[in-house]
């Protein structure tokens, strides 16, 4: 190679690496010049001077029209477009302005009620109103029994009160708590509470002065009412009662529980379960239709059962009869009347927990206000059954143990079984004596007696109350009415 394309050959690359360099810088200024994100990313945030409509936000809608075209040209002018609501960006979304919030409801004030010295409910009979709100007496406040609501029943009775400070007081009253009486009229409590009364709730029933009290409001009174007057009256005491029962049912062989395919077992454990719904919610058990109706077959199962236990009796009585005609009363006839005893006695026992189930599902579906039309007649003739089964075990037992006495152990080798027997027979005697089948009989006489008076609620309940100084139910006490 020579020298002049060597030189030439160098020229060359000094003019690559002069291009090279100059493409460099231009990057290096580009580079330089482009804002980073972090550094955009405050600018986006700061509100705009003016609001202008972003690129992204443009995009996303239609597509924008031509643009106007001036006065005095050729097509006329075109109308301006509403002005769009600003919105912020981000640089990777959009956000649209928050909307509006809806003006809030207006809670309308109660309705001023006239001052009067009673406020009534009153449906189309003439005799007296359904319910009475009036000022009650010191006195009747002292004489009457106090009771304990629930939180939620001292809101339901303090929701009727509402208008209670527009109510006169009493001529003469004393300056001090101020006491309300609230009373309904016989026989309209039951139906008031379930809404069977004529026009309740909210139908044609009236009030006095209008507006003093609200019939949805009274219903729920009505069923508080026959929950505080009714519980204690039927309720606490079938509580007692059970529990005896169910600690009577379990000292009983299970091969006695079982007869009948076990259905007193069943009926004694839904007869728990069916009380203790009843106990926490009894305005809403009366209220429930197929509560009230399952309450009324089971109560009729009860009734099948207890004749079958009843019936039961004969077998062990008959063999008591067997062995005392016989010609002689020995060995043979203690063992066997022995063993019939033993028998006897456990359906004594059967037929004492089936007859105290058969009166606790009376007394149930007496306290919810719907017992049965025969109902009294079934429990007298179940008293009866046991007076008379009481009487003619008597009577038998007293024959066996004559026979008992007359018999003689015999001089061989079995003298000592049969002395053994005759102990154990006249021991057996003495506990069926003492518990001859009226051990249920007391129960069977109280729940007859109660079906005979009637349900409480026929009855005109009153409910006396005080308000605290907030205008809350304080105290509440019952009462019955004159």
């Amino acid at each position: 190679m020579s020298g002049k394309e060597a030189c030439i050959m160098g020229d060359g690359v000094w003019m690559l690496v002069a291009g090279l360099g100059l493409a460099c810088a231009v990057l290096v200024v580009l580079l330089l010049r482009r804002k980073r994100p972090a550094e955009a990313a405050p600018e986006a945030a700061e509100p705009p001077v003016a609001p202008v409509e972003p690129v992204a936000a443009r995009s996303a809608e239609t597509p924008k029209p031509a643009a106007a075209t001036p006065p005095g040209l050729a097509g006329g002018s075109t109308p301006a477009l509403p002005p769009r609501a600003p919105v912020a960006t981000t640089p990777s979304a959009v956000v649209a302005a928050p909307a509006t919030r809806p003006p809030r409801s207006v809670v309308p004030p109660a309705p001023v009620v006239a001052r009067a010295p009673r406020f009534v409910l009153r449906d189309a009979l003439p005799i007296g109103p359904v319910m009475l709100l009036e000022r009650a007496d010191p006195a009747a406040w002292a004489l009457a029994t106090p009771v304990e609501p629930t939180p939620m029943q001292r809101d339901a009775l303090g929701a009727l009160l509402v208008q209670a400070g527009r109510l006169e007081a009493p001529a003469g009253a004393e300056a001090g708590p101020a006491h309300y009486l609230v009373r309904l009229r016989g026989g309209t409590a039951l139906p008031l509470a379930r809404g069977e009364l004529a026009g309740a709730p909210g139908g044609d029933l009236q009030c006095e002065p209008p507006d003093a009290i609200d019939p949805t409001q009274a219903a729920g009174v009505a069923a508080i009412m026959l929950a505080l007057h009714c519980g204690p009256a039927y309720l606490s005491g079938l509580r007692a009662r059970v529990s005896e029962t169910k600690s009577l049912a379990a000292a009983l062989h299970p091969k006695l529980l079982a007869q009948g395919e076990g259905r007193l077992k069943a009926l004694l454990q839904d007869l728990t379960r069916y009380l203790r719904e009843a106990e926490e919610n009894y305005a809403g058990a009366i209220r429930k239709p197929v509560f009230i109706a399952r309450v009324g077959e089971t109560t009729a199962q009860a009734e099948q059962a207890w004749h079958q236990a009843l019936q039961a009796l004969s077998a062990p009585r008959a063999q008591i009869e067997a062995q005392l005609g016989a010609t002689r009363f020995g060995e043979v006839q203690l063992e066997r009347s022995l063993a019939a005893l033993r028998e006897l006695q456990g359906q004594h026992r059967l037929l004492d927990v089936a007859a105290r189930v058969l009166a606790g599902w009376h007394q149930l579906r007496l306290a919810l206000g719907e017992a049965a039309s025969g109902a009294a007649a079934t429990l007298r003739a179940a008293r009866e059954s046991l007076e008379a089964g009481a009487a003619l075990d008597h009577a038998l037992l007293q024959r066996l143990d004559q026979g008992i006495e007359a018999a003689k152990a015999p001089d061989y080798v079995g003298k000592a079984e049969f002395l053994a027997n005759r102990t154990a027979a006249r021991e057996l005697l003495g506990k069926l004596d003492d518990s001859a089948l009226l051990a249920g009989s007391a129960f069977v006489d109280q729940v007859h007696e109660a079906v005979e008076a009637g349900f409480a609620g026929r009855a005109p309940l009153t409910l006396l109350l005080q308000l605290d100084e907030q205008g809350r139910v304080a105290e509440v006490r019952t009462a019955s009415a004159p």
